[in-house]
């Protein structure tokens, strides 16, 4: 079987994340499948998965196109995102006319007998083919929220044969708008060899770190008033607070500078107790370095792979509770949870945690059990090898 993977950037997020795994665990158990992947930019990825095995094609989006998106619309009215959207479109359209006979022309060349898509521009641009081709959308967001983008989805998806969510709220969420689509759960997985446990010692200071890429919603802000909260309870905390992370996207508006960031931190005066640790390579090295991990998202998250990636590392998470990140732990058995943007919350539960090593130990402990119960990559190829198998057969 030929599968052919779309995605629309090179770098590596979360959801490039799980495509690498999803790749490497069909390769694995699959010896005989032959991967393919279009990437939209170049970058980590694609060596990435080139790495893995994965035949990639690099076709790069026009700079105008690759700016399009509508996060940063969120929260405007249906009117002010429509006019503002169409002032980015219009001036874009010759190139994307060009661009979309290359990206067709590609394609017919690899001629796949599956094409899994991988984020919101790789649906739009697959959904304007004329390909008698079995497609998977993967789904990473929650559509509902993206002005205009849930209509524009809902008519991309006649094409669709079947997606994939992320979590049970993502296909919630995704169902009014995909209503002919049928739409599976499938948990996203890692490898939790990589993502394992290499120390256990508690240092001095407690080590307390927020990991994930500059996004608005993302928390860091949030993160940096409850450490302004923290200090005000505890001056002389024995703790040390760490950002780790980048802006990865080209989305205009739909992120943090670290400038920004590193200002609030001023405004805040807590200067001397955060780091910046820009973005690493081996992030389980980084989990692994702390005592203490802060997921802190302000909307509700569609999974959130750095909750299961620290758990599986066996460190103690505090999640802001709410979406899919919801659904992967048991609040005070193998992660402690708080309402999303409550700065006292968190910055009171990060307290006790840093006062309590014993606690940490017990969380941290029953976190990397539920990561193997639940996110270990070993169960993933059976499950998509069952839904590629059943399409492609339904297609013969």
């Amino acid at each position: 079987m030929r599968i052919l993977f779309v995605n629309p950037v090179a770098v590596v997020g979360g959801g490039e994340k799980v495509l690498l795994t999803t790749c490497k665990a069909l390769i694995t158990a699959n010896p005989n499948l032959e991967l393919y992947l279009i990437v939209c930019t170049d970058g980590p990825l694609v060596q990435k998965a080139k790495a893995l095995g994965v035949v990639v094609k690099v076709l790069p989006l026009p700079e105008q196109l690759n700016q399009l998106g509508d996060s940063a619309l969120k929260g405007q009215n249906k009117l002010t995102s429509t006019v503002v959207l169409l002032a980015k479109l219009l001036p874009a359209l010759a190139a994307f006319v060009g661009y979309l006979r290359s990206f067709n022309q590609l394609i017919n060349s690899i001629s796949p007998d599956l094409i899994y898509s991988n984020g919101i521009k790789t649906h739009l641009l697959l959904a304007l083919g004329n390909k008698n081709i079995p497609i998977i959308w993967h789904l990473h967001d929650f559509y509902s929220t993206r002005p205009l983008m849930a209509k524009v989805l809902k008519w991309a998806s006649k094409k669709v044969s079947k997606a994939i969510a992320i979590s049970k709220a993502v296909a919630q969420d995704a169902q009014p708008i995909l209503k002919n689509v049928p739409i599976e759960v499938v948990y996203n997985s890692l490898d939790i060899d990589v993502f394992s446990p290499r120390e256990t010692q508690n240092h001095t200071p407690v080590r307390v770190g927020l990991v994930a890429t500059f996004a608005l919603w993302k928390g860091q802000d949030i993160f940096l008033e409850a450490i302004a909260e923290i200090l005000k309870l505890q001056k002389d905390i024995n703790a040390h607070f760490y950002i780790v992370g980048e802006p990865i996207y080209k989305t205009k508006g739909s992120q943090f500078s670290k400038e920004q960031l590193q200002q609030k931190a001023e405004q805040l005066k807590i200067t001397q107790w955060v780091d910046f640790l820009g973005f690493q390579e081996d992030v389980s090295q980084i989990y692994n370095w702390l005592d203490i991990v802060v997921h802190a998202s302000t909307q509700p998250e569609p999974f959130g792979l750095v909750i299961a990636e620290a758990m599986a590392c066996g460190k103690p998470v505090i999640v802001s509770q709410a979406g899919g990140a919801a659904e992967l732990f048991k609040d005070g058995y193998d992660a402690i949870g708080v309402a999303p943007k409550d700065t006292l919350s968190l910055a009171e539960t990060i307290l006790g945690l840093v006062e309590d090593p014993q606690k940490r130990t017990y969380l941290g402990s029953n976190a990397r059990a539920t990561a193997i119960e639940r996110f270990n990559d070993q169960r993933l190829a059976p499950q998509l090898m069952r839904i590629f198998n059943l399409l492609k057969n339904k297609d013969d």
